[in-house]
């Protein structure tokens, strides 16, 4: 029975804006394609990414900032009010776990009448923020902030969703991306993550299974995996039921997610593959 229309759409709208990300990991461009990506899941009107360290002030990453926000920022924010930001008090109470906050949601109680608020939220002109805060390694992690000034609404319930969803994906991303420019050599992890990419699944997938799977990672749809392969778009939604079925997904999202989850686990032995046990318990 063919799938929702919709529903085949949105996956592949999904697929193609996460592969200019996957594709930019280690590259100069990636945090500019990384603020692509989230904005293309909803509107914010000024966004930064930072890096957040234990020992000294925030690095700037990347920003598009609306002209009174950034003049905050880079006027008090830098000279220590990061220090009372919402935002990084949550990294130092959990700096291993990955998170997509709402300031009003871990804003402490009084927070509207600390020192925070007044000498730089107010200034900075924004009424809602959300930020996706990624650990990086024990004393780092890298801060995407989606702003929005009074000319966006508040963000609302579905908005927030549609970025929760993208979470392990973003989350992926950056640490992988984070590695690559760290390692000693570039191009070696680049490799890596060539590799992986190569070997997704090879402990349960056939050729052909893990082919249309590097398709789907790249971005492709379902008719163009189809006219890639040179088969039926009838024997591709074939291969793609049996992949969805062996991994113990159902969408082309839980795809990305599944992919960088293996990813972090460094471990590309086909022996060893960390979703033999996914397999097993779904078979």
């Amino acid at each position: 029975m063919p799938g929702n229309p919709r529903t085949a759409d949105i996956e592949h709208e999904f697929a193609a804006a996460a592969e200019p990300l996957i594709a930019a990991i280690g590259d100069a461009d990636f945090y500019q394609r990384l603020a692509c990506f989230v904005r293309h899941r909803t509107a914010s009107d000024s966004l930064v990414i930072l890096a957040y360290h234990h020992h000294f002030a925030p690095q700037v990453l990347f920003d598009d900032l609306d002209p009174r926000d950034g003049e905050a920022l880079y006027g008090q924010y830098f000279k220590g009010g990061y220090l009372l930001s919402p935002f990084y008090l949550c990294w130092r109470a959990t700096p291993h776990d990955s998170a997509l906050h709402r300031l009003k949601e871990i804003a402490p109680l009084g927070f509207f009448d600390s020192i925070y608020y007044t000498d730089y939220y107010v200034r900075s002109g924004l009424v809602d923020e959300l930020g996706f805060v990624v650990p990086t390694s024990g004393d780092s992690a890298v801060l995407v902030s989606l702003g929005r000034t009074e000319q966006l609404p508040p963000y609302s319930t579905e908005e927030c969703r549609r970025l929760s969803v993208v979470k392990p994906i973003v989350s992926g991303c950056v640490k992988r991306h984070w590695t690559t420019i760290a390692s000693a050599s570039g191009a070696r992890s680049k490799k890596h993550l060539t590799d992986a990419l190569a070997l997704f699944g090879s402990a349960l997938l056939t050729e052909r299974e893990q082919t249309v799977v590097q398709l789907m990672l790249r971005g492709h749809s379902s008719k163009s995996c189809a006219r890639e392969l040179g088969i039926s778009p009838t024997t591709e939604r074939v291969h793609r039921r049996n992949i969805y079925a062996k991994l113990g997904i159902s969408s082309q999202a839980e795809l990305f997610i599944l992919f960088f989850e293996t990813l972090a686990a460094e471990d590309l032995d086909p022996e060893t593959d960390p979703l033999v046990a996914r397999g097993q318990s779904s078979g």
